[in-house]
């Protein structure tokens, strides 16, 4: 079975309590197989994975907790 290749669908500027920002890369699965629901998944400009939390808040790979401040949808 192929792989699915992924699109940057959002990038989107994170600020953490000390006032660190981060850009966060969400990207969606351009292509489903069947019954599967399509995947996303974000991660850092570096690869690292990112984990979604909900309500505008993502969770960093050392477990930092920060909240979008500005986002955009890519092309």
């Amino acid at each position: 079975m192929a792989n699915p290749s992924y699109k940057r669908v959002m990038e989107v500027v994170a600020a953490a309590p000390d006032g660190t920002t981060y850009r966060i890369d969400k990207y969606s699965q351009s292509q489903s197989n069947g019954n599967e629901h399509p995947s996303s998944f974000c991660c850092l400009q570096d690869g690292q994975r990112v984990a979604w939390c909900g309500d505008g808040q993502y969770r960093l790979p050392d477990g930092t907790i920060v909240a979008t401040v500005a986002s955009r949808l890519c092309d």
